[in-house]
C-alpha cells in the first residue's frame, strides 16, 4: 500500500496549500481594509470572546471534534485516492 502513503503526502500538501492560501488571503485583506479597520474588528473579537471567556472544557471539546473531523476526511481521502489509483493500475495490467 505505498500508494496510500503518496496519497496521504500529496493530500497533506494540498491541505497546507490552502491554509497558506486562506492565511495569505487574510493577510492581503486586512492590508486593504488598513489597520484600523483591523484593530476595530479585533476590539469586537476582544469583547465576544476574551473579556469573558466560555469554560474551557467547552473549547477542549471542540478542538478535539474538530480534530478528529479534519483527520477522518484526511485517511477517508487517502483511502479512496489510493483505492482509485490501484483500481486503474489493477485494470491496466490486464490489458
Amino acid at each position: 500500500m505505498k500508494s496510500a502513503y503518496i496519497f496521504k503526502l500529496f493530500f497533506a500538501v494540498i491541505a497546507g496549500v490552502f491554509v497558506g492560501q486562506r492565511i495569505n488571503a487574510d493577510y492581503a485583506r486586512w492590508h486593504t481594509l488598513g489597520r484600523d479597520a483591523f484593530l476595530k474588528a479585533q476590539g469586537y473579537r476582544f469583547d465576544r470572546y476574551m473579556a469573558h471567556p466560555a469554560s474551557g472544557a467547552i473549547h477542549v471539546f471542540g478542538a478535539a471534534l474538530l480534530l478528529v473531523l479534519i483527520v477522518a476526511l484526511y485517511e477517508v481521502a487517502a483511502f479512496l485516492g489510493a483505492r482509485c489509483v490501484s483500481l486503474i493500475v489493477d485494470s491496466v495490467r490486464q490489458y
